[in-house]
């Protein structure tokens, strides 16, 4: 952008040493990118019209100006404006490909709001210029804001999975690869494991990390910390190690659930100080109850963490997000009603579980058998 703007310079000062320089040695100086769809230097335009022509006086004639008669623009926006006596007047034109006559007419308005403000007062600052009518910012502010609605906000993220498995336990939940899991064995798997990490001292809000490859085993992982009241730090294997390390370091689990890959990726020094559940292994908790954890005996509330993310860090260091259950499930009660997912369709989940739409492709679809 820097190198675009000191072309543009040089040819502005090209210009003034010349006087007039044709658009097309603009555009050959500048050498900005093309496209097709506009022109190359910008695509809004504003002039102001003061080459008026003076009237003409010719015996035996009646002489008025023309109008311009155009109904074609060079640019997406162009404002052209003049004096007409005492008063300024123009026209708007635009690119009826990018914009309607309805939304031309509003910026129409947001513009004499702001002429009229600055002349009602010009010294008052730009932010606290009013452009939205009464009408339109009650519609902005007030009528696309009523979103209140009931939902069960005492509901732990887990209850939507396990109603569905009330409701079908044979039906299917989990298809991977050439592996189909019930809702019922998919539950009893994760309840499982849930009593045993409740036996290693899990409770609620504790953070768990969790760095698995995709797999059943990932997905049992995730349902059981939540259902032992744990709050899941999701790391994906395929992360460098160095990142993984970080948040580990950061998110301080006294817990970590694996697998091969993800000790492979953490690193044997990396976990020395966890207590790692290797979830290759699930002979070790296969005597545990098959039956759902009570979040009443556990003190698991709906306001309790559901998992800590973390931010991609691209403008500094990654910053761990803590979500509660009742967060989720507002998010989740909302998609499931207007998505119209019913229990004949199939949910891809193709992200990974270090990114926070994970949640929303796991869960959308099991809480309503997808």
């Amino acid at each position: 952008m820097s190198d675009l703007l000191e072309r543009a310079r040089r040819a502005a000062l090209t210009a003034q040493d010349h006087q007039d320089l044709p658009f097309e040695q603009v555009v050959e100086i500048v050498q900005p990118p093309r496209a097709l769809d506009h022109t190359p230097l910008f695509q809004v335009g504003l002039a102001w019209q003061n080459n008026t022509g003076g009237s003409l006086d010719l015996p035996g004639l009646r002489v008025e100006v023309a109008g311009e008669g155009l109904d074609q623009v060079k640019f997406d926006l162009e404002l052209n404006l003049g004096e007409q006596g005492e008063a300024i007047a123009g026209t708007l034109g635009y690119a009826t490909a990018l914009f309607d006559r309805a939304t031309i007419e509003r910026q129409c308005g947001y513009l004499l709001a702001l002429l009229r403000a600055m002349l009602a007062d010009a010294e008052q600052p730009v932010s606290e210029l009013d452009i939205l009518p009464p009408d339109e910012r009650s519609y902005l502010l007030e009528e696309l804001n009523r979103t209140e609605t009931d939902y069960p906000s005492d509901l732990c993220v887990h209850a939507l999975f396990e109603a569905q498995v009330r409701r079908a336990p044979d039906a299917v939940a989990l298809v991977f690869e050439e592996q189909s899991i019930s809702y019922g064995a998919l539950n009893a798997d994760a309840n499982r494991l849930a009593y045993h990490l409740i036996g290693l001292g899990v409770r609620p809000d504790q953070p768990v990390a969790i760095c698995v490859e995709r797999s059943p085993a990932m997905v049992v992982g995730l349902l059981a910390i939540l259902k032992a009241g744990g709050a899941y730090v999701p790391l994906d294997p395929a992360y460098p190690s160095e990142r993984l390390r970080q948040l580990l370091d950061d998110a301080g689990p006294r817990l970590l659930l694996c697998d091969a890959a993800g000790r492979a990726a953490l690193g044997a020094e990396a976990i020395a100080d966890l207590s790692a559940v290797d979830l290759d292994t699930a002979t070790a908790w296969a005597d545990q109850s098959a039956d759902d954890p009570d979040p009443h005996a556990l003190g698991l509330t709906a306001r309790n963490l559901a998992y800590v993310i973390y931010t991609s860090g691209s403008t500094g260091t990654p910053k761990g997000v803590m979500v509660e259950h009742a967060s989720v499930l507002n998010v989740l009660r909302a998609l499931l009603d207007v998505s119209g997912l019913t229990e004949r369709d199939s949910f891809l989940a193709i992200t990974t579980i270090s990114f926070d739409i994970a949640g929303l492709e796991l869960y959308l679809a099991t809480g309503r058998g997808s």
